[in-house]
């Protein structure tokens, strides 16, 4: 029986099959339709997530801040009064070119006119022992000096003093060195009278022989100088330092003191007034005078300078050569005192100081300054002072 039913089963799978071969064989086999991709899958797998916009945390309100209390306004120090006087020069006082005449000093040549006006006077030997001044008068300070003279001829050691004061350097010829150094010197206006654009500013006189009797005055040395003006730098430097002049109850009696250059005889000194609390100056023993007043000079303060002295080889005159550069020992007279000093001078065109032992500059009497300049302080003597 069961063998009837598979034999029936086989029979009819076999009709079946035929039947479906024929059916595919006919009909035509469809085009396949192109596989979709999952939109998901056709994103890189690398995708750039949104970026996060970072959020700042709020900003701390400040505190307000307590406003302070108004500060009192201090009351301002009052600055100490300057300290002036007659022919003082407190340093940055001086603002033109200064006039520094050369003064003739031989015995024809006395008395002389218009030192009494100047603010500095330096004194040294010129030859022979005979010795010449230079008389520095500052415009604005110095009084207009309607004669001023004999004027004399330069040296080369003045020329050094009057570079480191920017001055219009006022003379009359020369020698050799000093005459070079007045002409190429940047820091002056040379002034020489035997020089064709200068010599209509001087004069001669009928009273005295030449060459000791040739003029000028401050109105003829400010013409030179304003018609050969040129840029000036370093007036600011120029000048001394001051304290105040001793009171009269402490102003000694008496003070004399005498120095010489190279003949004692040809001594000259200086006796200290109390009253006026100056010096007076003597041309051996008889008050030296100003020709025009007949007045006694007088300064208020008088500075001895120890410079070295030497001949210049071979020169036919005689002339010396004095070391102006440098430093050496010095001594200040002021106030009926005398004060122990070093005076410096680094070069040409540099001033001149007067320090202490511990190089602090020393204070002057407020007024005029007389600065002589001798071979060797030995040359000195002084009596009574403080």
């Amino acid at each position: 029986m069961i063998s009837r039913f598979s034999s029936l089963a086989l029979l009819l799978s076999i009709v079946l099959i035929g039947a479906c071969g024929s059916a595919v064989a006919n009909t035509p086999t469809a085009t396949p339709l192109p596989t979709l991709i999952a939109l998901e899958t056709r994103l890189p797998t690398d995708t750039l997530q949104p970026t996060t916009v970072p959020t700042l945390p709020p900003t701390a309100t400040p505190a307000a801040t307590a406003t302070p209390e108004p500060t009192a306004t201090p009351e301002p120090t009052p600055s100490p009064e300057p300290i002036t006087a007659p022919l003082a020069v407190p340093r940055g006082s001086v603002t033109t070119r200064p006039f520094a005449v050369m003064y003739d000093n031989h015995p024809n040549a006395y008395p002389q006119t218009g030192m009494d006006g100047a603010a500095i006077v330096f004194e040294a030997l010129a030859e022979f022992g005979i010795t010449r001044y230079m008389a520095i008068f500052i415009p604005g300070i110095s009084p207009d000096m309607p004669v001023i003279g004999p004027v004399r001829s330069a040296r080369p050691y003045y020329v050094e003093w009057a570079k480191g004061l920017r001055a219009v350097y006022v003379h009359a010829g020369g020698s050799p060195e000093g005459l070079l150094l007045a002409e190429t010197s940047i820091e002056l206006i040379n002034m020489d009278a035997l020089r064709s654009n200068a010599s209509r500013y001087f004069y001669r006189t009928r009273d005295r022989s030449a060459p000791h009797n040739l003029y000028t005055n401050s109105e003829n040395i400010a013409a030179f100088a304003a018609a050969n003006d040129r840029p000036v730098e370093g007036l600011e430097e120029i000048g001394f330092t001051y304290s105040p002049e001793a009171p009269p109850e402490d102003r000694p009696a008496q003070q004399e003191l005498r120095y010489f250059f190279i003949y004692r005889e040809a001594s000259v000194g200086w006796s200290y007034d109390p009253a006026t609390n100056s010096y007076r100056y003597f041309r051996g023993n008889r008050p030296h005078v100003d020709a025009a007043t007949g007045n006694q000079l007088q300064f208020k303060n008088v500075v001895v300078l120890e410079v070295p002295e030497r001949p210049i080889p071979n020169d036919p005159k005689g002339r010396i050569e004095q070391d102006v550069i440098g430093e050496g020992q010095a001594r200040i007279f002021r106030d009926g005192r005398m004060i122990e000093a070093t005076w410096q001078k680094a070069a040409g065109y540099a001033q001149l100081y007067l320090v202490d032992a511990n190089g602090n500059e020393i204070p002057l009497a407020p007024g005029s300054v007389w600065i002589a300049a001798i071979p060797d302080l030995a040359n000195l003597t002084v009596e009574g002072g403080r």
